[in-house]
């Protein structure tokens, strides 16, 4: 049965596994609007969740948005859900370092793990250092003292639904989430079934640091030749990896 009162939330509906979207860095839940569509027809119930202080979730004005604050977000709305039966977790960029963390402190209700394109940042210094070099405009809208400028036009003319959320979320979720690197100890802890998939023109980093990385067992990583942003532009291809692992 599809739960459509919970406002950070898109329950499609459907009986078959029950896999769970986590969004990225900067988007909602609508970023899933090229893969959903696919796998409800599967048969599955596909749910997309809006992160805190992203999308329609609440954004606090008090909170650090770090991942013990996103990962009680979640736990609000699966207790709101009431998931009967483990579920698959889906997370893209930072949505995939908070499905990593979920699954390590929750082992016993994800059944499967799907990673795609997490930062995979050795160290903040890296982090920050890599961030700032991504293009001008990324760089005026992360550090520059007229950034709200920049946002207010973003929100105004060309990606409402991309940038809905607020300039506390966005820089706390960036420094307490992203930029910590906490996520190759949790891949080395994961005891869940995992796809980590990279890609070949993501950021260079990642695939180096992916390289030397000790991991779980559990952890399988693929590679293919797509950027970070795979879900929107390669939808058949998230769509049939994802498929193709969970069953």
């Amino acid at each position: 049965m599809a739960i459509k009162n919970i406002r950070s939330v898109k329950d499609f509906g459907g009986n078959g596994n029950i896999i769970i979207l986590l969004h990225g860095f900067l988007c909602s839940s609508k970023y899933w609007n090229h893969v959903q569509p696919y796998l409800t027809a599967q048969g599955h119930r596909v749910i997309a969740i809006d992160l805190l202080g992203f999308g329609n979730a609440p954004k606090p004005r008090y909170s650090t948005y770090n991942y013990q604050e996103h990962i009680a977000h979640l736990d609000v709305i699966f207790e709101q859900l009431e998931l009967t039966k483990p579920f698959v977790l889906v997370g893209h960029s930072m949505g995939a370092l908070l499905a990593t963390r979920y699954a390590v402190l929750n082992p016993d209700k994800v059944s499967s793990l799907a990673l795609l394109h997490p930062p995979l940042y050795k160290d903040i210094e890296e982090a920050r250092k890599s961030l700032r070099e991504t293009g001008r405009l990324y760089r005026f809208l992360l550090d520059s003292r007229y950034r709200r400028f920049g946002w207010a036009f973003i929100k105004t003319f060309a990606f409402y639904n991309i940038a809905k959320h607020g300039r506390i979320a966005r820089e706390r979720s960036l420094k307490n989430v992203i930029e910590v690197s906490e996520v190759f100890g949790d891949l080395e802890k994961v005891e869940t079934k995992t796809l980590l998939l990279m890609g070949l023109k993501d950021r260079p980093e990642y695939n180096v640091n992916i390289e030397g990385a000790r991991l779980s067992s559990s952890v399988i990583v693929i590679t293919k030749n797509v950027s970070h942003h795979s879900p929107t532009q390669k939808p058949l291809m998230v769509q049939k990896a994802i498929l193709d692992f969970i069953n």
